[in-house]
């Protein structure tokens, strides 16, 4: 999705600006049809756009909107110059020189059945923060691409060809919120009187997606927003949205039964609708993140029961920083017989006790995985009824060079801030207590943040070596004089950022350094952009 392909399929304008990995030649798309990247790359965005079933606002459009004191109009009625066009969007993506439109998505409750902001409730909440978002973005507010339904999709009355309409456009509305190039916000307040976020149907299924398997960043509960709030990245901080182990789609469709829906006939499509995307979200999925969410062994025993479903794919599993204790730790270690795929599993900074690690240490070597891919590490064991922590440490599994990485988090949960031990009577209070706890929550993130790049630079060099294989085959057959993709990144013998050696020697030409994130921008399809990244730099 991010160069332009000539009839004979090679690549023009190659793009690396933002998806770096989405190199495009006719093997290379097969390539990635193989890998499953529906929910990371461009592409998928671009065709549910083409057909202009689903339409993008802009966000300069809805501010003005918001200026005037109106009210949204139903997705008939809008303007032409409220919308984007998805030549126009598309140009943005593949040209460097151009900003990079940012996807935004809005979830929220309809507040009636024939307009569904009618007083404006909602456009009063988060219209003010979009041009604070777009400014930590590095963007102009026009250029936020902002989904929301009632604007987005064709609404009641419609005509047949509406009717039509709407029915392709809901085939795609999967992609606004489980995609990882689009952030997702959820306004979960309501009015007085109005029927609860957590309470509607639709929501529900919004904020499933959204939390599903993406990076925890991108999506912001925009209810837990203090007034009084000064940057935006204070409203990062304090608006990530809160995460459950996904459900199954039976436990899904079980819990529906009982949430609202303004049409009750959409209960089967969001029902059957989630139950495709698990199977082709999660089902796919080579890594989960689940650091510093503050899950108990509750949270690991319902996670246990759905590890069998990616069994076949998850190679990377990431606890560390939770609060996981032997119960949990048990759990985990019945299910590793089912994860074929498992290589890695962290589990630092739990509440696990010394028999647990060890049951789950030899659950670990009986399944044949990976020596060093267990990572226990230290356990912050909190006595019941104490406020502080103690260290239980573990010299067993751990990837090398890990210690002084993490190994700091115990001294954090069981240290005052002067230094002291904690503990129930050294004279920390409550309130210094839960600021520990913050703080671990905060830097388990940032090591996962941390993985997710390193992982993420991984994978882009593996698809460039792939990329540059598949240009050498088909000079070679069509022996063509054009320089391959590896030629055009910089001279021989340079390096990639961190060090890491580019296929043939290449260099990237600048533009994975210096741009307020490890790399500057995302990382190949497999990363949010750099927008993403950036707006929660701190976690």
């Amino acid at each position: 999705g991010c160069c332009a392909i000539k009839d004979d399929g090679l690549p023009v304008g190659m793009d690396y600006h933002h998806n770096a990995a989405a190199l495009a030649v006719s093997e290379v798309g097969e390539m990635y049809t193989q890998k499953d990247v529906y929910y990371k790359e461009w592409d998928s965005l671009r065709a549910a756009l083409t057909s202009q079933d689903v339409v993008l606002i802009r966000g300069s459009w809805l501010e003005e909107v918001y200026r005037k004191g109106d009210v949204l109009p139903r997705h008939q009625d809008l303007p032409p110059e409220a919308v984007w066009s998805a030549e126009e969007l598309m140009a943005g993506v593949r040209d460097h020189r151009r900003q990079t439109p940012q996807v935004l998505s809005i979830s929220y409750s309809w507040l009636s059945r024939d307009h569904a902001d009618p007083d404006g409730y909602h456009l009063r909440n988060f219209a003010p923060l979009l041009k604070h978002f777009a400014r930590n973005c590095k963007l102009s507010v026009d250029n936020l691409a902002i989904f929301i339904d009632w604007c987005s999709l064709p609404q009641r009355p419609r005509t047949q060809a509406e009717e039509n309409s709407y029915r392709r456009a809901l085939s795609s509305i999967d992609l606004w919120y489980a995609h990882w190039l689009v952030e997702v916000w959820l306004l979960t307040n309501v009015p007085d009187g109005a029927t609860p976020f957590e309470d509607r149907g639709w929501p529900k299924f919004e904020r499933a997606l959204a939390t599903l398997t993406r990076p925890p960043e991108l999506t912001l509960d925009l209810g837990l927003l203090r007034a009084g709030w000064k940057n935006w990245s204070q409203v990062a901080n304090e608006c990530q949205a809160q995460r459950r182990p996904p459900e199954t789609p039976e436990n899904f469709a079980a819990d529906l039964v009982n949430k609202a829906f303004s049409i009750r006939e959409d209960e089967h499509f969001v029902s059957e609708k989630y139950r495709e995307v698990f199977e082709r979200a999660l089902g796919q999925e080579a890594q989960l993140w689940y650091a510093g969410l503050g899950w108990s062994d509750r949270e690991a025993q319902e996670l246990a029961q759905l590890l069998p479903l990616c069994g076949s794919t998850l190679r990377d599993l990431e606890l560390r920083g939770n609060d996981i204790a032997n119960l949990g730790a048990a759990a985990l270690a019945e299910a590793l017989p089912l994860c074929d795929a498992l290589e890695r599993l962290s589990l630092e900074g739990n509440c696990i006790g010394k028999e647990a690690q060890q049951a789950l240490n030899d659950a670990w070597q009986r399944t044949g995985k990976p020596k060093f891919g267990l990572e226990i590490g230290e356990q912050n064991f909190r006595p019941r009824g104490s406020n502080g922590m103690q260290n239980v440490g573990n010299s067993g599994s751990r990837l090398p060079g890990q210690d002084d990485a993490f190994g700091m988090r115990g001294v954090i949960r069981g240290a005052s801030p002067s230094g002291q031990p904690g503990g129930a009577g050294n004279g920390i209070g409550s309130t210094s207590t839960a600021a520990s706890e913050q703080l671990n929550q905060l830097l388990a993130r940032q090591a996962a943040f941390e993985a997710r790049i390193e992982s993420s630079v991984a994978r882009l060099t593996d698809g460039l070596v792939e990329v540059a294989d598949a240009v050498g085959a088909r000079q070679r057959r069509g022996g063509s004089g054009t320089p391959s993709p590896a030629a055009s990144l910089g001279g021989q013998g340079s390096m990639m950022h961190h060090g890491m050696p580019s296929p043939s020697g290449g260099q990237f030409g600048g533009q994975f350094s210096g741009q307020g994130t490890p790399l500057g921008h995302a990382v190949g399809p497999y990363s949010p952009r750099q927008s993403g990244f950036s707006a929660r730099g701190q976690l």
